[in-house]
């Protein structure tokens, strides 16, 4: 672990050390939740850990720096311990994104960071030797954070020292089961150091309110693709297909709401009746791969990319599949005023069902 530690630090100081930079380090200390009771036996006393951030102040698009009050963007590397025979250890590598809430050049600072990566964690499920694993089912993850902090720069020349709390979260999307997927709630604090001191523009920006109200509702085509499998371990990788088409309209700088509906395509939804009607004794239906849905949604816009959050209903679905609430997440990449991409996560009640990779066209 020290080895890791020091190996990260000689890669990115030299290349902060004369930028609008600083770098971080906490001790985080915290509990795994417990969201399913599957996880009682892998839960196994409090985890503990390290992370080290490295953050540099966006210079570019000067309209977004100041309606966002100047945030930044970086990297993190987080490891922990999970504290458990059966779980082991995570290490993980974020793209991070901080945004202010008060005055930027303010002494006393609060800021939200968000992150999302790739985690590998050493002892993931294992028919012989971890069966106990219900959590993890691949060594490799996708990885989550968001975290509150109260911070101060410059307490005795470069140094300060910040504090917070944080949600982490671990999940490989479905791709192997089981995929309970870990949560991690934690308090960090720590030490920051700056390698330059400097006022941050930060002059309000306003904008025209009416003139967004007057804007047309825009109505979107969208293609989603991508392979999962069912919540049944071992039963093999099964492509998806999802056809969605919703009406948006932008409500201010920051925000689109979104209302449509999706028609689900899965491939693995037979076969997991069909093991339903063997291992269960029910009557599914099993010649049925479509599923129907409706859902509302929000769109944080920041600039080209765009964080999505929505929730949905199954409307139509012959074969229920852990619930009929879905919720999906993830990003939006505006290439041109017509043609998007996405690449979402969708969920059923907090339990990953697919990752989705999708095109999209504007009208």
């Amino acid at each position: 672990m020290k080895r890791i530690i020091v190996v990260l630090l000689c890669c990115v100081l030299p290349s902060i050390a004369h930028s609008q930079s600083n770098i971080q380090m906490d001790a985080v200390y915290g509990q795994l939740i417990e969201h399913d009771k599957k996880l009682a036996d892998a839960i196994d006393g409090n985890i503990n850990g390290i992370l080290i951030s490295w953050n540099n102040t966006l210079s570019k698009k000067q309209d977004f720096n100041l309606h966002y009050n100047s945030p930044e963007k970086g990297w993190s590397f987080l490891y922990e311990n999970l504290n458990s025979e059966i779980l082991g250890e995570a290490y993980s590598l974020f793209r991070h994104y901080s945004f202010f809430l008060n005055e930027r050049n303010s002494p006393h600072k609060f800021k939200l960071i968000t992150g999302a990566g790739f985690a590998y964690i050493t002892k993931p499920y294992d028919a012989i030797n971890n069966i106990n694993n219900h959590a993890i089912g691949s060594n490799i993850l996708f990885a989550g954070f968001a975290k509150l902090d109260y911070l101060r720069h410059h307490i005795t020349g470069n140094w300060g020292a910040q504090a917070g709390v944080g949600l982490y979260h671990y999940s490989n999307s479905a791709f192997n089961n089981p995929n309970l997927g870990l949560n991690t709630i934690a308090v960090h604090a720590g030490i920051n150091y700056s390698f330059e001191k400097k006022t941050v523009l930060t002059t309000p920006v306003s904008y025209d309110t009416e003139a967004f109200q007057k804007q047309a509702i825009q109505f979107n085509l969208f293609f989603r693709t991508g392979v999962n499998e069912s919540k049944v371990i071992d039963s093999g990788l099964y492509s998806f297909y999802t056809v969605t088409g919703y009406a948006s309209k932008k409500v201010n700088w920051f925000s689109t709401v979104t209302a449509g509906a999706d028609i689900f395509y899965a491939n693995f939804i037979p076969r997991y009746a069909k093991y339903q009607n063997n291992s269960e004794g029910t009557h599914l239906v099993t010649d049925n791969k479509f599923r129907a849905g409706i859902f509302i949604g929000h769109e944080l816009q920041m600039d080209s990319f765009a964080c999505i959050t929505q929730i949905g209903y199954y409307a139509y679905s012959p074969i229920h599949y852990i619930s009929p609430i879905y919720e999906r997440l993830g990003f939006k990449h505006q290439i041109n005023n017509h043609i998007f991409t996405e690449l979402t996560i969708r969920v059923n009640l907090f339990r990953a069902e697919a990752l989705e990779f999708g095109l999209g066209y504007r009208f």
